[in-house]
């Protein structure tokens, strides 16, 4: 099979070199799930939400709370995101 590509700001990647991240509506990222994994292919949003809370009651609370799924390269979550899940309001100061 070939690779399943995607276009992420302009740029077009191999799907399998992404992931789905879910948000709060504060910034903090709560969750992730790759794109791509063993014969699992997550393409769409609705996928990725299904994926990781199977139960539609559970899927159609966090939509109301303003969750919402993004997909990343995984390039930008090891440099932007990592170690920075928490949003600035909820981030720890270093010690």
């Amino acid at each position: 099979m070939a690779d399943l590509m995607v276009q992420i700001d302009g740029e077009t990647v191999p799907l399998k070199d992404c992931a789905w991240s879910m948000w709060a509506k504060c910034g903090c990222m709560v969750a992730i799930s790759m794109a791509v994994s063993g014969d699992r292919i997550l393409a769409t949003e609705e996928q990725a939400h299904k994926n990781h809370s199977p139960r539609k009651r559970d899927r159609d609370r966090e939509i109301r709370n303003g969750y919402r799924w993004v997909l990343i390269t995984m390039a930008r979550y090891r440099s932007e995101i990592a170690t920075r899940w928490e949003c600035v309001q909820h981030r720890k100061p270093a010690t």
